[in-house]
């Protein structure tokens, strides 16, 4: 799916989404959400290619494939959390789109408490002199 294809679907559904909300705001809802994971859905054939660059990338560069695989968990989490806050907020529930964000913020540092540690650690054998 390129970017034209994803720009006309939203477009022509959030046309549909303002005519259709002062009468039925439950259908435009439903609109807009299924229109999210239509794109969401197009965009999956796209992580072979991420995958394999990013295989690629970790082979050549000799990191560490843990760190990596933080990464992309981070970068997940971020997706998920902004997909699901802006559902809520064009639901109208500002509350629960808020509670979403910081849910997916703590999830983020959780996840990258092993690097903190390992970058921790790395500065404090630099200061020992170890």
């Amino acid at each position: 799916m390129n970017i034209i294809g994803v720009a006309a679907l939203a477009v022509t559904a959030a046309v549909f989404m303002l005519t259709l909300r002062p009468k039925n705001s439950e259908i435009a809802l439903l609109l807009g959400v299924g229109c999210s994971a239509a794109i969401l859905l197009g965009l999956l054939s796209q992580i072979g290619a991420i995958a394999g660059t990013v295989e690629s990338i970790v082979s050549l560069s000799g990191l560490n494939a843990g760190y990596i695989a933080i990464l992309l968990k981070v970068v997940g989490i971020c997706l998920v959390t902004e997909f699901a806050a802006d559902t809520c907020r064009d639901a109208g529930s500002s509350a629960l789109a808020a509670n979403v964000t910081l849910t997916g913020k703590i999830l983020v540092t959780v996840t990258a408490l092993p690097l903190y540690a390992d970058i921790l650690n790395a500065v404090l054998s630099i200061i020992t002199g170890e």
